[in-house]
């Protein structure tokens, strides 16, 4: 570098890997006409080539003789340094092509837990089964995980999604229903409008205590109706099993009592009021090419569950 130059203005700045790569064959083949013939380029184009690093370095590289090429003490030390970068490019473009083909390393996902004690342990037995050099972390919570930030690579969600760094699939309409045992409205009768909640035992879920409200069908759209009961958790697994031991009415996701319905374990009420609360989604980091392992996972999950829908 000159003297007294901004370093973004040196010449030193325009070299190109490309040359690099060049000049280390020239320098393995000692002889331009073999390093172009291997190169599948002409002679005097990989040449000029050469030239221009040179140039672009301020530096003599190699000293050219009509039979042989003879490398400068700095061409030497350079080619050594230029050939090693090659390698380490060849073994980066290698690995990222093997990843984006072959399905390998840790997969991270997450959900809330209704949704995956509901749906993911089939997805991700099925999954780890076809791809064994796959290992799966899955993380079940309420807290909206951040994928980009936290390098989580899928996350299933029910309601609205609007997240512009995200690419997302929709996997099926999230609709809440209303159910009771059969035992139950064998002894108390159905409710045949939301009013009529009032007089049953309802089985409550709530967050963070406080009052419970739940959403029906309107004139107006979506309205919220309070209910109270005597049971009362922070769990839909448990209020589904005091729902279906007899309990009273609860209200549950579509998908979280669907095969108890099919099964008449319980009996939907109210089904005129039925309200949908968004979709339930498959969601994964908005990148142009996604790594194999985070591909088949997303087929895998799209064929599932548009096959069996939420």
């Amino acid at each position: 570098m000159k003297r007294g130059k901004d370093q973004s203005s040196s010449p030193r700045a325009n070299v190109r890997i490309e040359d690099m790569r060049l000049f280390a064959k020239v320098a393995e083949s000692k002889t331009f006409t073999a390093a172009a013939q291997l190169l599948g380029m002409p002679k005097q184009t990989l040449s000029r080539r050469v030239a221009e690093l040179e140039r672009a370095l301020d530096v003599v590289l190699l000293h050219r003789t009509t039979r042989r090429l003879h490398l400068t003490e700095a061409g030497a030390a350079y080619a050594d340094r230029c050939a090693e970068m090659v390698r380490l490019a060849e073994e980066a473009n290698h690995a990222i092509t093997d990843d984006a083909e072959v399905p390998k390393g840790v997969l991270r996902v997450t959900a809330d837990p209704l949704f995956g004690e509901t749906f993911l342990a089939p997805l991700v037995i099925a999954y780890a089964k076809r791809w064994p050099a796959v290992h799966v972390d899955v993380t079940l919570t309420q807290r909206r995980v951040d994928l980009v930030e936290e390098g989580v690579d899928v996350a299933f969600r029910v309601g609205v999604v609007d997240e512009s760094q995200l690419s997302a699939v929709k996997l099926g309409p999230a609709r809440v229903r209303y159910c009771a045992s059969p035992a139950y409205v064998a002894r108390r009768g159905a409710p045949k409008t939301p009013k009529q909640l009032a007089s049953h035992d309802c089985v409550l879920v709530h967050a963070e205590g406080g009052s419970v409200k739940w959403p029906f069908r309107g004139a107006r759209g979506i309205e919220l109706l309070p209910v109270s009961g005597r049971l009362r958790f922070n769990s839909f697994a448990m209020a589904r099993s005091a729902a279906l031991a007899g309990l009273g009415i609860a209200i549950f996701p579509e998908f979280a009592c669907a095969e108890d319905v099919r099964r008449k374990r319980l009996v939907p009420v109210l089904e005129d009021w039925l309200v949908d609360v968004g979709a339930v989604w498959l969601l994964y980091p908005a990148r142009r090419y996604l790594t194999a392992r985070v591909r088949t996972f997303v087929d895998l999950a799209r064929e599932s569950l548009e096959r069996d829908p939420p």
